[in-house]
Protein backbone atom coordinates (compact mmCIF):
# COMPACT_ATOMS: atom_id res chain seq x y z
CA UNK A 1 0.00 0.00 0.00
CA UNK A 2 2.85 2.40 0.68
CA UNK A 3 4.14 2.01 -2.87
CA UNK A 4 0.70 2.91 -4.24
CA UNK A 5 0.49 6.02 -2.03
CA UNK A 6 3.93 7.20 -3.14
CA UNK A 7 3.03 6.76 -6.80
CA UNK A 8 -0.19 8.75 -6.30
CA UNK A 9 1.72 11.55 -4.58
CA UNK A 10 4.31 11.51 -7.36
CA UNK A 11 1.49 12.08 -9.87
CA UNK A 12 -0.07 14.83 -7.77
CA UNK A 13 3.11 16.91 -7.42
CA UNK A 14 3.27 18.24 -11.03
CA UNK A 15 -0.42 19.12 -10.92
CA UNK A 16 -0.03 21.11 -7.71
CA UNK A 17 3.14 22.75 -9.01
CA UNK A 18 1.25 24.02 -12.07
CA UNK A 19 -1.56 25.39 -9.91
CA UNK A 20 0.93 27.03 -7.53
CA UNK A 21 2.92 28.69 -10.33
CA UNK A 22 -0.18 29.99 -12.10
CA UNK A 23 -1.62 31.35 -8.86
CA UNK A 24 1.61 33.13 -7.97
CA UNK A 25 1.96 34.61 -11.45
CA UNK A 26 -1.62 35.85 -11.36
CA UNK A 27 -1.17 37.37 -7.93
CA UNK A 28 2.03 39.11 -9.02
CA UNK A 29 0.36 40.50 -12.13
CA UNK A 30 -2.60 41.75 -10.11
CA UNK A 31 -0.29 43.63 -7.74
CA UNK A 32 2.10 45.04 -10.31
CA UNK A 33 -0.44 46.44 -12.79
CA UNK A 34 -3.46 48.70 -12.47
CA UNK A 35 -5.65 46.65 -14.81
CA UNK A 36 -5.14 42.88 -14.82
CA UNK A 37 -3.44 41.79 -18.10
CA UNK A 38 -5.61 38.74 -18.72
CA UNK A 39 -4.52 38.28 -22.33
CA UNK A 40 -0.83 38.25 -21.39
CA UNK A 41 -1.60 35.87 -18.52
CA UNK A 42 -3.35 33.38 -20.79
CA UNK A 43 -0.65 33.86 -23.42
CA UNK A 44 2.03 32.97 -20.90
CA UNK A 45 0.18 29.75 -20.09
CA UNK A 46 -0.17 28.81 -23.74
CA UNK A 47 3.47 29.65 -24.46
CA UNK A 48 4.74 27.63 -21.51
CA UNK A 49 2.55 24.70 -22.56
CA UNK A 50 3.95 24.76 -26.10
CA UNK A 51 7.52 24.93 -24.83
CA UNK A 52 7.02 22.06 -22.39
CA UNK A 53 5.31 19.82 -24.93
CA UNK A 54 8.11 20.38 -27.44
CA UNK A 55 10.94 19.90 -24.93
CA UNK A 56 9.61 17.30 -22.51
CA UNK A 57 6.68 15.65 -24.25
CA UNK A 58 3.82 13.78 -22.64
CA UNK A 59 5.42 13.68 -19.20
CA UNK A 60 4.29 17.25 -18.59
CA UNK A 61 0.56 16.82 -19.25
CA UNK A 62 -0.47 16.99 -15.58
CA UNK A 63 1.57 20.14 -15.06
CA UNK A 64 0.05 21.75 -18.16
CA UNK A 65 -3.48 20.78 -17.12
CA UNK A 66 -3.01 22.26 -13.65
CA UNK A 67 -1.44 25.40 -15.09
CA UNK A 68 -4.28 25.91 -17.60
CA UNK A 69 -7.00 25.23 -15.04
CA UNK A 70 -5.51 27.66 -12.53
CA UNK A 71 -4.95 30.24 -15.27
CA UNK A 72 -8.58 30.14 -16.36
CA UNK A 73 -9.88 30.24 -12.79
CA UNK A 74 -7.57 33.09 -11.80
CA UNK A 75 -8.49 35.06 -14.92
CA UNK A 76 -12.15 34.73 -14.04
CA UNK A 77 -11.40 35.69 -10.45
CA UNK A 78 -9.42 38.83 -11.29
CA UNK A 79 -11.67 39.92 -14.18
CA UNK A 80 -15.05 39.10 -12.63
CA UNK A 81 -16.01 42.75 -12.05
CA UNK A 82 -15.22 43.59 -15.70
CA UNK A 83 -17.25 40.68 -17.07
CA UNK A 84 -20.50 41.48 -15.27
Amino acid sequence: MENHAFSELRLLNPLLLGVFLAANLGYYLSLSTVQFPWLAYIGAAVGLAIILILWIGKRSTLFIFGFFAATILNTLHYEWHHLF
